[in-house]
């Protein structure tokens, strides 16, 4: 069964909540603390206390603006020790799914302002199969995201507090000071946010990772392929970046991180490269988009 619903979506969050039995998976680019501890207490209230993944999108700005407050990210992945975090950058989905039992497509974030005081939508799904394949198309996202441990969201929580605490006071006194401590705070957390995306994995790793993501949706050439990627991960893909060797310029240093991704994939079985078409092993080159 399909069940479309309107304002007030927290009903609609907590019948889903409540209904996880083993795991509870959350998408939500923008978490606030508050709801995130509601969240947890209706799940430590369940019989099976479900593991909660959770989806989000780390940015300098969301973290300003106390969107995301990662705060939040810290409590769900101290809740249990099986939670996880998982980092993806331009994520926009809200998706709320427990085990494959029941799943919410939704325009609203975990936060307060979505689960009472916009003007949301969504729709809460009841039949497994549909259920099961919203599951694994967010577990596919999650793959091309870094899943984040505790120390390094307390760390990230420390600089969130102070970014937000300055971007406060500019918010109040515009010109001055503030200003220019702002903006300095800003450009210090672009370095831990990128460090958020990667996390321990190697550029091969993130690029196979990709690869996989973006031929699932069927065969392409690797000039089909680039911008589906730079699409993925579009800090790691910056055009302004050259692969310089002994004075020669060899093209977009990313685009050299595809190709020897392509090939280690190539050489383990993943992917298979027929007819100047990438392919997934197993998969069909026909019916090219």
């Amino acid at each position: 069964m399909i069940r479309p619903f309107g304002k007030p979506v927290r009903h609609f969050v907590e019948e889903v909540v409540r209904r996880a039995g083993s795991s509870l998976l959350v998408a939500s680019p923008f978490i606030s603390a508050e709801q995130a501890r509601w969240l947890l207490g209706i799940v430590r209230r369940g019989k099976a206390c479900a593991a909660v993944r959770t989806l989000t999108s780390i940015s300098e700005q969301s973290v300003a603006q106390g969107a995301l407050e990662i705060e939040a990210l810290e409590e769900l992945a101290a809740g249990s020790p099986n939670n996880e975090v998982v980092n993806l950058p331009r994520l926009h989905a809200k998706v709320y799914v427990a085990d494959s039992d029941m799943a919410i497509v939704t325009s609203a974030n975990l936060t307060r302002g979505g689960l009472e005081g916009n003007y949301e939508y969504g729709v809460a799904i009841d039949e497994p199969c549909i259920v099961s394949q919203i599951r694994k198309d967010m577990e596919d996202y999650a793959r091309v995201g870094n899943r984040l441990l505790l120390p390094e969201l307390r760390r990230l929580g420390d600089l969130g507090r102070e970014l937000r605490a300055a971007c406060e006071r500019v918010v109040r006194t515009p010109e001055g000071p503030s200003s220019r401590k702002f903006q300095a705070l800003l450009r210090d957390m672009r370095q831990p946010v990128l460090e958020a995306q990667v996390g321990q994995r190697s550029a091969n790793s993130i690029f196979s990772e990709a690869i996989q993501f973006v031929l699932r949706y069927g065969p392409l050439t690797t000039r089909q392929m680039h911008p589906k990627i730079q699409e993925l991960l579009p800090d790691l893909c910056d055009d302004r970046e050259e692969l310089i060797i002994n004075g020669q310029r060899f093209g977009k240093r990313w685009k050299h991180n595809v190709r020897n991704a392509q090939q280690s994939l190539k050489h383990a079985g993943i992917i298979q490269f027929q007819d100047n078409l990438w392919i997934l092993a197993g998969h069909h080159a026909e019916g090219t988009r």
